[in-house]
């Protein structure tokens, strides 16, 4: 039997136990950036891939920044990557959706990319950016096709579709979004490409827990309300269903907005009815004119109260939902849930109106095609629809504290592209659920 001497004992005891105090007192290093600017980018190419668009590129895209080039002028790398870059999604929420999919597609830049991302600022979290370092960049767009195949994996001629060669100077500690557009419909081929660059101020505003706000922004193509002025040729039928689709909207429109009583539970089950009551004191109340552009800048956010009906939940839940009704100048909503005089309500929008219903319904715009949700869409009578398109809802529901759900406010961006409605929203951190 071998025998330790105790003082050689003692010597090990006190070396372990200094390796675990060394362990626990490690000091933690965390990825970052230097001068970091936060950007995230969206594919917003939203036209459908038919026999009126066969001869262009597809919509589905690869971002270089920084390129690298071979002898022959092919790009073979760039310092940032972001590959399968798909139209994006309706609905892009507080915190990255794609996180955990097993997709190749990208709805978002950084999405499930395993980038570094934001810190929270001010009480935001930015984990939807990705850091980039700040000053000049090369940012290029590259249309490719839709395959599991990376990029730079593809053939040499299909590496070829160049849509977009911009420089941009990110600002350190600045949050961007970006988007590729379509830039007019007066040229048919080549399709007229455009890069839009918003710098973000959220994080430099302030804004009240109780409030909910949005602001609006008309990206649409140079042209296509004119190039497409009549109202969707299936009628009702095509707004029976909760989807971000639409009719144009016209490149100047007043904006109103009305609050409803009964949104469906979060999340929407098919089926689940929406109420169409009015809120007392909140039908058509005017916010301001929005005007079709392309040029960079923050557009100013509305303020909506979230507890606006009677709270007999002392602030914890609120079921309202919203509608935002668009005219154009020299047209005034009538009293009542559906604002225009027109044969089936909102089923016969055109660019002289619309409206965007933001409700549970749109279910984190994924929209329904369940013929179950037809009874569900809000509407005063079987064919007088209240709404046009639809967006979630401005509040957010989620678990918090003792609570199974409680209601946040949100800033949200909605953004009219074409024939789509879509909607961006940043949040402030809340409560986790506490051990029920």
């Amino acid at each position: 039997m071998i025998h330790f001497d105790t003082t050689i004992q003692r010597r090990l005891l006190a070396l372990g136990c200094l390796l675990l105090i060394m362990a626990g007192c490690r000091k933690t290093t965390y990825n970052v950036i230097p001068e970091a600017a936060y950007l995230r980018v969206f594919n917003s190419l939203n036209y459908d891939v038919d026999v009126t668009t066969k001869d262009q590129p597809p919509p589905f895209l690869a971002m270089i920044i920084d390129p690298e080039y071979d002898a022959a002028g092919l790009v073979t790398g760039g310092k940032i990557v972001g590959d399968y870059l798909d139209q994006r999604s309706a609905y892009a929420g507080p915190y990255p959706a794609n996180a955990g999919t097993t997709s190749y597609r990208n709805t978002e830049y950084p999405g499930s990319k395993k980038v570094l991302v934001g810190p929270i600022i001010n009480g935001f979290n930015l984990s939807s950016w990705a850091q980039i370092s700040s000053g000049k960049h090369r940012v290029l767009f590259y249309s490719r096709p839709i395959s599991d195949a990376p990029f730079f994996s593809l053939p040499d001629r299909d590496r070829k579709n160049l849509l977009v060669d911009s420089i941009i100077d990110f600002t350190a500690g600045e949050i961007y979004t970006m988007e590729v557009l379509q830039k007019t419909v007066a040229t048919q081929y080549p399709l007229p490409i455009t890069l839009y660059l918003r710098k973000e101020q959220f994080t430099k505003m302030p804004f009240s827990d109780t409030m909910l706000y949005a602001n609006f922004y008309n990206l649409s193509a140079e042209g296509y309300a004119a190039a497409n002025p009549r109202a969707n040729p299936s009628g009702i039928q095509g707004y029976l269903n909760a989807n971000n689709k639409c009719t144009a909207f016209g490149d100047t429109m007043n904006i109103y907005y009305s609050l409803f009583n009964d949104d469906c539970r979060y999340p929407y089950v098919d089926g689940a009815p929406v109420g169409n009551t009015l809120i007392n004191g909140f039908n058509n109340l005017w916010l301001g004119t929005l005007v079709r552009s392309h040029v960079a800048g923050v557009a100013p956010y509305y303020s909506i109260p979230m507890f606006a009906a009677p709270d007999t939940t002392h602030g914890i839940l609120s079921r309202q939902w919203e509608v935002f009704t668009l005219m154009q100048p020299g047209l005034s909503p009538f009293p009542g849930p559906v604002p225009v005089n027109a044969p089936n309500g909102m089923a016969g929008a055109n660019p002289k109106f619309g409206a965007i219903g933001c409700s549970n319904l749109g279910n984190d715009g994924k929209g329904t095609t369940s013929p179950l949700s037809r009874r569900s869409v809000p509407r005063i009578d079987f064919s007088d629809l209240i709404a046009s398109c639809w967006l979630p809802n401005l509040i957010r529901y989620t678990a918090s504290g003792s609570y199974v759900q409680r209601s946040f406010s949100t800033i949200s961006s909605i953004e009219i592209i074409n024939n789509r409605v879509y909607m961006m929203s940043v949040q402030r951190s809340y409560p986790p659920p506490g051990n029920q």
